[in-house]
């Protein structure tokens, strides 16, 4: 796709407004390190981060994420459009509690944006902590695909950390996943370790005596023998903050050391590449890419976030750059030939997501402008308390589910001229394979239908398109009328 915004440019503002508004396959590379759901950072709530407090007497904003906060167009969007993604949240809600649940719905509306802008041949670090590693994995799976996943690497430093009842926690995970199985992978070396651990480690100590090991398909492993090294593992322990690396220190508590990123960027794309990171923060990614001559983006909605990428690329000591106003970065802007955007780029490529349904009301599919609360009052109100799979008439209206009238997977809409009501057997029934004319056959073959009076289903699609259509009619802004 055509790329719609320009290269070296840090968008001040919160990332989901900027990644909805990039073309889609217009990235190469994602390397990211998001807010951790620590309760330490920055609050996000519905749609966008919230300073409710700072920590201590800094700027820093506490994690903080609420699940009756959370954006119920979000939900609906994920329920809707990503229903194994659904379940994983959901599952997640069970099991480590809402404000985890609410975390990953604020991570994974913006991971289905990055999935979508990465071109075919692109990759995605995702850095976070054990906290909720396992929980997000589980919404990537669905995202990006199982098959696409590549690797769970272990980023193990070192700290002084007081003594408690627990093993210290040295520990980082990063997920690497790429779009499809065509990706750019430099395969990065190692330096050999000791010539008897190779030896002992590829052939094998078995009953005192070594024997030739075996891969998963029953092959010989050989030894590697390339100049330089061996090909990497997935367990970094070589990078800390110690030594000369602490001299980059920013003083921001999540900044990672600029060799962790440009390990990744150098792995996972070519010199000339684009490289996203759309929670850039304190600009370690952003540096490590116009260091390793990439193109590159940046988001954060911090404002300090442009003060670090200039004081950063001019090279200036933590100590230099506290002596510097915040305001004078400005002036180096253009010497760097940088961006900066308090304003999303608008999407070009969306002429592609016609809705045939109704070409002769607007050209492009909208965002849905009713909930999913509005449709089922609507519907309720509009056709009466019954289900239009069986003819059932619940005792009142929580026994009536909103679901789809053609799957999603056969093609069918969100809106709510694609919407029926139905009881919790016809619902699971239906799933999301079945549409609902199969279903009402079906409930008639296995004796489910009840002797009611049923929906006079041409009727109802009629009302409710008519209805969609006057809704977008009167709406001030957002639609293009044909």
């Amino acid at each position: 796709m055509t790329q719609n915004f320009s290269d070296n440019t840090l968008y001040e503002m919160d990332n989901l407004v900027v990644l909805r508004g990039m073309n889609s396959e217009t990235v190469d590379l994602i390397a990211t390190d998001p807010p951790f759901n620590t309760k330490r950072n920055r609050a996000g709530t519905a749609g966008f981060y919230v300073d409710n407090w700072k920590w201590g007497d800094t700027d820093i904003l506490p994690d903080q994420w609420k699940w009756n906060e959370v954006h119920p167009k979000w939900l609906e969007e994920i329920k809707d459009n990503h229903i194994e993604l659904y379940h994983a949240i959901d599952a997640a809600k069970h099991c480590q509690g809402e404000d985890t649940a609410a975390f990953l719905c604020f991570l994974s509306v913006r991971l289905i944006e990055m999935h979508r802008i990465l071109k075919k041949t692109g990759s995605i670090y995702l850095h976070c902590d054990p906290t909720a590693s396992h929980y997000i994995k589980m919404c990537m799976d669905a995202i990006f695909g199982k098959k696409n996943f590549r690797n769970e690497i272990v980023w193990h430093y070192r700290r002084w950390t007081a003594a408690s009842k627990r093993f210290q926690k040295m520990h980082d995970i990063i997920f690497y996943y790429t779009k499809t199985n065509n990706y750019i992978f430099t395969k990065p070396l190692q330096e050999y370790a000791d010539e008897k651990y190779i030896e002992d480690t590829v052939r094998g100590m078995v009953d005192g005596k070594l024997v030739r090991l075996k891969d998963d398909k029953g092959n010989y492993i050989k030894r590697e023998t390339q100049k330089g090294g061996v090909l990497m593992h997935d367990v970094w322990n070589d990078i800390n903050f110690i030594g000369p690396t602490a001299n980059e220190r920013t003083g921001s508590p999540d900044q990672k050391p600029l060799d962790l990123y440009a390990r990744i960027i150098e792995a996972s794309s070519n010199e000339g590449d684009l490289v996203l990171d759309p929670f850039c923060g304190c600009a370690t990614t952003i540096i490590a890419a116009d260091d390793l001559k990439r193109r590159w983006v940046g988001i954060d909605r911090r404002k300090d976030a442009r003060y670090h990428i200039i004081t950063r690329l001019m090279g200036i000591s933590r100590k230099e750059r506290e002596r510097i106003e915040k305001h004078a970065v400005d002036k180096q802007m253009e010497k760097y030939e940088m961006h900066y955007q308090t304003e999303s780029p608008t999407r070009t490529d969306q002429d592609e997501q016609n809705l045939p349904e109704l070409s002769h009301v607007y050209a492009a599919e909208p965002e849905n402008p009713l909930t999913h609360a509005e449709m089922h009052e609507i519907l309720v109100n509009k056709f009466g308390l019954k289900c239009w799979g069986c003819n059932y008439i619940p005792p009142d209206k929580r026994y009536l589910h909103l679901d789809h009238i053609i799957p999603k997977s056969d093609g069918g809409t969100n809106h709510i001229d694609n919407r029926a009501l139905l009881c919790q057997p016809c619902n699971s029934m239906k799933s999301n394979t079945m549409s609902l004319s199969s279903l009402r056959r079906q409930n008639k073959r296995e004796g489910y239908l009840q002797p009611n009076e049923p929906i006079d289903l041409q009727s109802a699609l009629s009302w409710t398109k008519n209805h969609l259509i006057k809704i977008v009619r009167e709406s001030p802004h957002q639609y293009r009328l044909l």
